[in-house]
């Protein structure tokens, strides 16, 4: 979708598709991970075990995977606890 300044506009995801984002880029950034047995209401770090190298991995699959870089400055403001808390961004 063009916005008539040369930019291309990325459509809105809805949450299935948010959702499966996040799941993939969750197994990718943690080893071993099953999608099978995650949920939405996990913390990252207290359920999923991650650790500060593992997130810096997340956000670039999430990236990745969006074809859309994920400003610090963006970052800093909001809280990302939680699978959902990070469904919520994608989906945004």
């Amino acid at each position: 979708m063009a916005t008539g300044d040369g930019s291309e506009v990325r459509p809105e995801l809805d949450r299935r598709q948010a959702r499966s984002l996040v799941f993939d880029a969750l197994a990718a950034a943690i080893p071993g991970l099953r999608i099978e047995a995650l949920d939405e209401q996990q913390e990252l770090y207290g359920d999923l075990g991650m650790d500060s190298l593992g997130f810096v991995t997340l956000l670039v699959e999430l990236e990745s995977k969006l074809d859309v870089p994920l400003a610090d400055e963006d970052l800093m403001t909001i809280e990302l606890f939680s699978v959902a808390d990070l469904v919520d961004l994608v989906e945004r």
